[in-house]
């Protein structure tokens, strides 16, 4: 049950970026046309809308990565860092 709320829960934030593309799509195309300042409004509605879905399956499959181990702390041009043993004292 809860790989079902889960998945539902990906499913419509996926669902929504499209929506914010396709809205963006569709009122800067009758932004460039009419010239209408509540198209030039909409269309950056929905860039927000897409970023901020994106931006949240992003999150999700990062914290949800760094939750099972499968991060590896990388430096510099992605070379591996060693860790510290342990805090030297004084």
């Amino acid at each position: 049950m809860n790989y079902l709320v889960g998945w539902s829960l990906l499913i419509v934030i996926f669902l929504g970026a499209g929506e914010g593309l396709n809205l963006f799509r569709i009122h800067i195309v009758d932004w460039l046309a009419d010239g209408h300042p509540v198209d030039g409004i909409l269309a950056l509605a929905g860039l927000l809308l897409a970023f901020a879905c994106t931006a949240f399956l992003g999150g999700f499959v990062y914290y949800r990565d760094k939750k099972r181990g499968k991060l590896k702390r990388e430096g510099w041009r992605g070379r591996p860092v060693q860790k510290p043993e342990h805090p030297r004292k004084p």
